[in-house]
């Protein structure tokens, strides 16, 4: 379907542009026309002929260049520039003609082309003054005016120019940031889909190896430990759905601080919370990746240490936020391997991808974490 703009006489001009250059052709003819002399025999006949073909290349540019035909824009100006050069010794006034063949060639072609087409009239004037047998000094005003017609064009054609880039560069900014928007909600459904992800496998593994336990139990255990058994399951399933809503909250930019936190988990734990430096508000972003961290890390403790002391350090520095876990000799036996958890490289993988180091290994007589993020 085409555009209604492609019906103007000139396309994205304003229809106030165009009744102008109308209004003008309609003046110019009707000043040309008692100059002329027009008549239907003879030179009067020739010279209404003359005036015709000037009118209609006026009438064919603008039509031409609507449709976008460049090509015959081009033609139509060399004959109402040819036309108007010839009328010229007769009716000055025609050396118009040659000034609009001068503004539309420039408005379309480079200017080497331009001038050639605007050079048009000025020579049909210097023949048809030769055959009159008239002065070549008006020819000069007709020179004078299509020279002057391509300047006109072609500061017009400039100005087109640079609103056509600036739209452009406008468009551009405006898909950038289509695209920009669009790449941080990716960004923002993997981010919640990895918390969802992690928080589900941790905890569904917990129950897992609590109802197996409970399978095993049953027939050999007796009832109170069984509802004892049922209860911790419960609370794993609880503390699933908290850690869910808690992934979803944590993006957002009114979450709990990082240091309550920190201690509200400690104290489920058993560990120590020691921070250090000058607190200060951390992006979403930031805090979920240390607060799962410190999850993490005092899960493998429980699991591979049970029993041990546990310390968390949240320490504030210019330009850096860092945690770490220490977890101290194990007091019984390793748990068995729960299969959930976000493990060593889970937590690796969000350092990483918010620009910071993770350490982790022995350190006499237990483990050791270390997470610093640029903050």
């Amino acid at each position: 379907m085409s555009n209604p703009d492609d019906t103007r006489l000139i396309l994205g001009d304003p229809p106030l542009r165009n009744g102008l250059r109308i209004a003008g052709l309609v003046a110019l003819v009707a000043t040309v026309t008692p100059e002329s002399h027009l008549g239907l025999s003879g030179t009067h006949l020739l010279r209404l002929v003359l005036l015709i073909v000037a009118v209609a290349g006026w009438i064919v540019w603008l039509l031409s260049r609507a449709a976008g035909r460049n090509d015959v824009s081009g033609v139509a100006l060399v004959f109402a520039g040819v036309a108007g050069g010839a009328l010229a010794p007769i009716a000055p006034a025609a050396i118009a003609f040659s000034a609009v063949a001068g503004v539309g060639a420039s408005m379309v072609f480079d200017l080497p082309l331009a001038l050639t087409v605007a050079a048009a009239g000025p020579a049909a004037h210097l023949i048809a003054a030769a055959a009159y047998g008239r002065s070549f000094t008006p020819v000069a005003g007709s020179a004078a005016a299509a020279l002057a017609g391509v300047v006109i064009g072609t500061s017009r054609r400039q100005v087109q120019t640079q609103a056509e880039q600036r739209a452009q560069v406008a468009m551009e900014r405006e898909l950038a940031s289509v695209e920009h928007d669009r790449a941080e909600l990716l960004a923002e459904r993997n981010r919640l889909a990895r918390e969802i992800h992690d928080v589900l496998a941790h905890t569904l593994g917990a129950v897992s190896v609590q109802l197996e336990a409970l399978n095993t139990g049953i027939g050999t255990e007796d009832g109170e430990q069984l509802h004892e058994g049922l209860r911790q399951t419960r609370r794993l399933v609880t503390e699933g759905l908290s850690e869910a809503r808690r992934a979803v909250t944590a993006l957002r930019d009114d979450a709990e601080p990082l240091p309550e936190q920190l201690k509200d988990l400690c104290a489920q734990n058993g560990a120590e919370l020691n921070v250090t430096g000058g607190v200060r508000p951390l992006t979403p972003h930031a805090v979920l990746a240390l607060y799962r961290i410190a999850q993490e890390a005092l899960t493998n403790a429980a699991k591979h240490a049970p029993g041990a002391p546990v310390s968390v350090e949240l320490a504030f520095s210019p330009g850096a936020v860092r945690i770490v876990v220490v977890n101290g000799e194990a007091v019984g036996p390793p748990r068995a391997d729960a299969g959930g958890g976000y493990g060593l490289q889970g937590m690796r993988e969000r350092v990483l991808l918010l620009g910071g180091v993770l350490e982790a290994g022995p350190s006499a007589p237990g483990w050791r974490v270390e997470a610093k993020l640029p903050a």
